[in-house]
């Protein structure tokens, strides 16, 4: 089978976001950098294929002040991590949902993807030195990231865990402006980092410890390996130490008190037709039901019970 063209794949990437925008985002289509021919209800009559005419609407793009939004940087910056030799078995489907995804949750949307490319990039020459990276795991690389991150901003200051800061700071860009955040924050600045790295990753949680709101609930996340499928994990700063992929039981919350079979877990996603009905539940505001979720409860309590 042939290689896809860029062409081709950067199409395919524009109508997939277009066609699982949550409900936040689609009254803002076009300042996010979506061509008209999405807006217009065009799109359903073309292919991703259709280079020729998605080309043509990009140039064409009417976003006040901007060429693009940002659509156009994070459609070209996930392409370009298929480059990394960790990322060369990433399936098809978990790329598009989880690392081409520029979005978590109800986070504010803004250009996360390229200030983390740069910022990583001595990451990446350190990794891909290593004898080309080709024998680097999954693993190794988000644990590698989880030392990186935190100070790559301010080596004298990193940045660090504080509770109570959701939904005040919780978005990447002002997680890096204030130097903290509670654990959904943090959460989300490390899954963004992953997916500047081409990594697969989501953020999970609960919404109430034992099913009982004054219990409290927590966010951590997820990432996706060929071998191990989906792995638990958390950023250093809200764990404390850098833990590994193989073993949950390194985590504080992994264990039978937590997950007592009364715990819904929830790991948030992009894809609606994949999703259904089952939604991911925002501690912060539970009556918003509009961000995608798969309820991965099972799993986590066969994990940590």
């Amino acid at each position: 089978m042939p290689c896809q063209t860029r062409s081709d794949a950067e199409a395919e990437c524009y109508k997939y976001l277009y066609d699982n925008l949550m409900v936040y985002d689609e009254v803002n289509a076009g300042s996010l950098g979506f061509p008209s021919i999405y807006r217009n209800g065009a799109r359903d009559s073309i292919n991703a294929s259709d280079e020729d005419v998605v080309t043509r609407e990009l140039a064409a793009v009417e976003t006040d002040g901007l060429e693009y939004g940002i659509v156009q940087p994070t459609v070209n910056l996930s392409l370009n991590t298929k480059e990394y030799p960790w990322n060369e078995h990433v399936p098809k489907e978990i790329f598009m949902e989880y690392v081409l995804n520029f979005a978590n949750v109800n986070e504010a949307r803004n250009n996360w993807r390229q200030l983390l490319t740069d910022v990583l990039d001595p990451l990446v020459t350190s990794l891909v030195e290593i004898d080309g990276g080709k024998d680097l795991t999954v693993e190794e690389v988000v644990m590698a990231l989880n030392s990186f991150l935190w100070d790559a901003f301010d080596s004298e200051n990193p940045i660090r865990f504080e509770s109570g800061q959701t939904p005040l700071i919780f978005d990447s860009m002002s997680v890096i402006s204030f130097g903290y955040a509670s654990c959904t924050g943090l959460s989300i600045l490390f899954v963004d980092a992953l997916r500047a790295l081409g990594i697969p990753a989501r953020i999970a949680g609960t919404p109430a410890w034992n099913g009982d709101p004054e219990n409290g609930n927590h966010t951590w996340l997820e990432v996706y390996t060929e071998d191990l499928g989906w792995r638990i994990t958390e950023s250093a700063p809200a764990a404390g130490s850098v833990n590994s992929l193989s073993d949950p039981s390194e985590y504080w919350f992994c264990n039978p008190e937590k997950f007592d079979g009364n715990t819904k877990v929830y790991a948030a996603r992009l894809d609606k037709n994949l999703s259904g009905e089952t939604y991911f539940p925002l501690a912060w505001d539970v009556n918003n039901h509009g961000v995608p979720g798969e309820d991965v409860s099972e799993r986590m309590t066969n994990i940590c019970s």
